[in-house]
C-alpha cells in the first residue's frame, strides 16, 4: 500500500489560488509563528476526507476560502479532491470535485457526491462490504461496513491528544470514534482478519439467534406450566359433568381420554362411581395422624430436656464445691456425696449439650410425611367436589363446545416449533464456526507482544530524552489503548509524569503502530501520519527560542525519531516501504539541517508575514 500527499489548494473567494507541496517518503515541516494557520492544515486534510464535524476556523480561514483541496497519491493513481467552503453557519458542504486522474482546476465545480468518492477511495484501500464492525456499540451496529474515516485514528495527532497523558488517539470525546476504534483496532493492527471477521459476524448473529429463542423456550416452559393448570381445571370440570370417571391415571392418559369424550362422543354411559377419592382421603388422615403423633412427641422431648437443664442448673454449685473446697473436706462421705453429684451433672450435661439421635429422626420423619401430605392433597385436587347434572341437552352440548374450544386453544397454544432442537442446530453452527478460525486470544497475545518489541525500539532511540525511565520497558494496555512503562524486572507499571515523556510516548506507539502495520500488510491504514507541534512542552510560541538548552535537545531527538523512521520503513528487511510525515512546527530548521536530516523536507516557513491565508490572499 502507496500513500503520499502532493498538494493541499485553497481557492480562495478573490480568485487567488493558495498551495502547500508535500514530499513523498519525507518528514514535511511547516515552522512558524502562532496564528499563522498551521494547525488548519490538518484540518483541511480531515475536511476534503469526508469529515461530517470539521474544525475549520470561520474567521480569516473560512471567510476567505471558496474551496478546499488535496492533490495525492495512492498506490499507483492520482487522486484530486475539493469541497466547497462550510456555509456561514458553518454547516459542512455536500458539494465536492474529484479527478480520478489528479487534475487541480483553475475554480472547481461540483462533479460528484462524497458517497461515489468514498466508494472508489474505499476500493483502494481495500474496505469492501466485508469490512465490517465484528460487534455493535451504542451508536455502531453490528455487522455495518467500517468508513475510511475510522482507520484514520492511525493516521494523525492533533494538538489536543499529541501530549495527552491519558489519551492516545484523536477523537476520543467523540462516543463514536470511541466505538470505533475498540472495534477496529484488531483488523487494523492484524490481530484479526477479513475472513475471521465474517466468522465473528456469523458467530454473533447465531449466538444472538439462540439467546432470542432461548429467551423464547423458558416463556413456553412457564407457559406449559399454566397450559397444564387449565387443562386440569377443563378435566376437572369434565369429570364434574360425568363426561369422565374418577378413576386414578397420568395427566396425558386424562388428555387423551378427553379427547375422545369431545371428538368420538364417548361420554355415553361413563362410569362415575368408584373410591379413588376415599382412598387418597383416608391416606390424608393417616398421614396427619402420623404427624400430630410425632409432633406431639417432639415436644414432650423437648420438655424432658428443659427439666434436664434446670436440674442441671441446680447442680452447678456441686460442681464449684468439688473443684474448689475438696481438700478442705474432712468427712468422706461428704467427699463421696459431692463426687456422686459431680458425676450425675456430667452425665445430665451430656443429655442436654446436643440433639438426640432418635429427636433427629423424628424431625426427618415428620419432614418426609409433609411432602407426601402435599403429594396427597394435589392427587385430591385432581377430584370434583361435587358431581353436577345438566338441565338438558342444550346445555350439555354447550358444555362440550366450550371444553373444544377450550383443548384446542391451549394445544395450538402449546404447539410450538421445537425449541431445544433449534438452539442444539445453533450450537453446532457455533462450534463449527470456532474451529474455522485461529484462537483469537492466543494471535492478540502474539501480535501485541511483537507491538510492543517495536514500541521498545523506539523508545531505545530516544532513551536520552527520556530521563529516569530510559531503560523501562514498553507494555501496551490493550483493553485501554494507552502505552505504559514497566519498571525493569518488575511487574510495576509506572504512572508517568512530565509532557516531555508523555509526548515520547504518544511517538514511539504510533512509529511502532506504523510499523507492525506495514510487517503486517494491513491495507485499511495508509502509511502516512500527521503531527501537531511535537514540539509544545519544549519551545515558547516565540521564532527560535526553546526553553532551555536540554529541551532543544529533546525535540532534536523527536525530529530525528521522525527522520530516521523513514530510513528503517524504506531499508529494513520486512518493510521495504515509503511513508510520509506531515509535520507542524515552530522551530527552527536548523534543528534538523545541522544534525544532518536527509529525510527533512522544508516545506514553508510561516514567518515575517507568511501564512496559511496570506494578504494576497484575503477578500476585501
Amino acid at each position: 500500500m502507496k500513500f503520499h500527499i502532493n498538494k493541499l489548494i485553497l481557492w480562495m473567494r478573490n480568485g487567488s489560488k493558495r498551495e502547500l507541496e508535500f514530499l513523498p517518503n519525507k518528514v514535511n515541516i511547516i515552522t512558524g509563528d502562532s496564528q499563522t494557520g498551521k494547525t488548519v492544515i490538518w484540518a483541511v486534510i480531515d475536511y476534503c476526507l469526508f469529515s461530517s464535524e470539521p474544525k475549520i476556523p470561520y474567521e480569516f480561514i473560512n471567510e476567505n476560502v471558496e474551496w478546499y483541496g488535496i492533490n495525492f497519491n495512492i498506490n499507483e493513481s492520482l487522486y484530486t479532491i475539493a469541497r466547497q467552503r462550510l456555509d456561514d453557519f458553518m454547516a459542512p458542504s455536500s458539494n465536492y470535485f474529484f479527478s480520478g486522474v489528479g487534475e487541480i482546476p483553475e475554480v472547481p465545480v461540483t462533479n460528484n457526491k462524497d458517497d461515489d468518492i468514498k466508494t472508489q477511495m474505499e476500493a483502494e484501500f481495500q474496505i469492501t462490504d466485508e469490512v465490517v464492525m465484528p460487534y455493535g456499540g451504542h451508536q455502531i451496529p453490528l455487522g455495518s461496513k467500517i468508513s475510511l474515516r475510522y482507520f484514520m485514528l492511525f493516521n494523525s495527532q492533533d494538538e489536543n491528544t499529541i501530549t495527552n497523558s491519558d489519551v492516545f488517539f484523536d477523537k476520543q470525546t467523540n462516543q463514536r470514534y470511541k466505538d470505533a476504534l475498540e472495534r477496529i483496532f484488531n483488523l487494523s493492527t492484524g490481530i484479526s482478519t477479513i475472513a475471521a471477521t465474517a466468522i465473528d459476524e456469523r458467530i454473533n448473529k447465531l449466538e444472538a439467534e439462540k439467546k432470542r429463542l432461548q429467551r423464547k423456550s423458558d416463556a413456553f416452559e412457564k407457559e406449559g406450566q399454566l397450559f397444564e393448570q387449565n387443562m386440569k381445571d377443563i378435566i376437572l370440570e369434565a369429570k364434574e359433568y360425568l363426561l369422565l370417571d374418577d378413576r386414578e391415571r397420568n395427566f396425558d392418559e386424562e388428555i387423551q381420554e378427553l379427547k375422545e369424550v369431545i371428538y368420538e362422543h364417548s361420554y355415553i354411559n361413563i362410569s362415575t362411581q368408584n373410591n379413588e377419592y376415599e382412598k387418597y382421603e383416608k391416606e390424608r388422615l393417616d398421614v396427619l395422624t402420623n404427624i400430630r403423633k410425632l409432633r406431639r412427641f417432639d415436644r414432650e422431648y423437648n420438655e424432658y430436656k428443659n427439666i434436664l437443664k434446670k436440674n442441671y442448673d441446680s447442680l452447678l454449685p456441686i460442681e464449684y464445691i468439688h473443684d474448689n473446697f475438696s481438700e478442705i473436706i474432712e468427712s468422706p462421705l461428704v467427699s463421696q456425696f459431692v463426687l456422686q453429684l459431680k458425676e450425675e451433672l456430667g452425665q445430665i450435661k451430656r443429655k442436654i449439650s446436643k440433639n438426640a439421635p432418635v429427636q433427629i429422626e423424628v424431625k426427618a420423619k415428620i419432614r418426609s410425611l409433609e411432602k407426601e401430605l402435599t403429594k396427597i392433597k394435589e392427587k385430591l385436587q385432581e377430584f370434583p367436589t361435587l358431581h353436577r347434572d345438566f338441565e338438558n341437552f342444550q346445555e350439555k352440548y354447550i358444555l362440550i363446545g366450550e371444553i373444544k374450544t377450550k383443548l384446542e386453544f391451549y394445544e395450538r397454544k402449546w404447539d410450538d416449533a421445537n425449541y431445544e432442537k433449534q438452539i442444539k442446530s445453533l450450537e453446532d453452527q457455533i462450534e463449527k464456526l470456532k474451529k474455522e478460525i485461529v484462537n483469537l486470544d492466543e494471535r492478540k497475545e502474539a501480535v501485541i507482544r511483537l507491538l510492543n518489541e517495536l514500541v521498545q525500539y523506539y523508545l531505545n532511540e530516544a532513551s536520552d530524552a527520556l530521563g529516569n525511565y530510559a531503560g523501562y520497558k514498553a507494555a501496551f494496555d490493550y483493553k485501554t489503548k494507552k502505552l505504559r512503562l514497566q519498571r525493569p524486572y518488575s511487574t510495576i507499571v509506572e504512572l508517568i509524569g512530565s509532557s516531555s515523556n508523555h509526548l515520547f510516548l504518544h511517538l514511539c506507539l504510533f512509529l511502532g503502530l506504523h510499523e507492525l502495520i506495514m510487517r503486517q500488510d494491513v491495507p485499511y491504514i495508509p502509511p502516512f501520519l500527521f503531527l501537531d507541534q511535537p514540539s509544545r512542552p519544549y519551545f515558547d510560541n516565540k521564532r527560535n527560542e526553546a526553553k532551555s538548552d536540554t529541551d532543544r535537545a529533546k525535540i532534536t531527538i523527536a525530529i530525528r525519531l521522525l527522520n530516521d523512521f523513514i530510513t528503517r520503513a524504506n531499508n529494513e528487511k520486512g518493510l521495504q516501504r515509503e511513508f510520509q510525515f506531515i509535520v507542524v512546527e515552530h522551530i527552527p530548521k536548523d534543528i534538523w539541517e545541522e544534525n544532518d536530516m536527509t529525510n527533512v523536507h522544508l516545506v514553508e516557513e510561516f514567518f515575517d508575514g507568511n501564512k496559511l491565508i496570506r494578504d494576497e490572499d484575503i477578500m476585501r
